[in-house]
């Protein structure tokens, strides 16, 4: 008896395989030592995340290659995607961090943490609340406070390699205390404080001379 389903699994990986390879010759990585080994394991990932889209791919591909220790390989995957471009050295920076990667992997995928660029601060990185999903289990004030120290905590790795804190741009945080009405406001400038109080013992604890600035695009 013939298991279509694995042949569609199996057939979908060398999909997959075939189109990493193809951007790897194009960026004239297919020869790096650990070229063959990225290329399958994306391959097998994808298999198992079938919505991933290009851009997801690019991010994934230049982890790969930093945890590997090719950091000029990651660069050209993040030069090549015009997602990522324009910003290819905050994304390295943070790519290249010793942390676990799953633990932001949802939110760079999902846009809600993104690097970007300010006139007035320079390189920064933007914290969109509007594009992460809350349960309604998570909507309560005691989770929701625990919630954003949680996020708070891991996003600070982004600046863990160069050990210089930046700039957090916060988007949505109005969004975030309209589930604790009627104090939505003072509950804003609650969750503002609450993640700002995060930043600062995440700074003392990796012995940064700072904590990031925080600043609002709600505003």
């Amino acid at each position: 008896m013939i298991d279509t389903h694995q042949e569609h699994q199996q057939a979908a990986r060398q999909l997959w395989s075939g189109t990493v390879q193809r951007l790897f010759q194009t960026l004239d990585l297919d020869t790096r030592a650990s070229a063959a080994e990225i290329s399958e394991s994306l391959a097998v990932f994808c298999q198992e995340h079938t919505s991933l889209n290009t851009r997801a791919l690019s991010l994934l591909a230049a982890r790969s290659f930093c945890a590997a220790g090719d950091h000029e390989a990651a660069g050209r995957i993040l030069c090549h995607d015009r997602t990522h471009s324009a910003h290819a050295g905050s994304w390295l920076e943070a790519l290249s961090a010793d942390y676990p990667f799953p633990e932001l992997y949802p939110l760079f995928s999902a846009c809600a943490l993104r690097p970007l660029h300010l006139a007035s601060a320079g390189a920064a990185w933007a914290l969109d609340f509007d594009r992460i999903h809350l349960s309604d289990a998570d909507r309560h004030e005691l989770i929701l406070f625990q919630t954003v120290r949680t996020l708070t905590e891991k996003i600070s790795n982004v600046w863990k390699r160069s050990g210089v804190p930046g700039t957090l741009c916060v988007k949505g945080i109005g969004r975030l205390a309209g589930f604790l009405r009627p104090r939505g406001a003072q509950t804003a400038n609650q969750l503002l404080d609450h993640l700002r109080d995060v930043l600062a013992r995440q700074a003392q604890k990796h012995g940064w001379p700072a904590a990031p600035a925080v600043l609002l695009l709600d505003l």
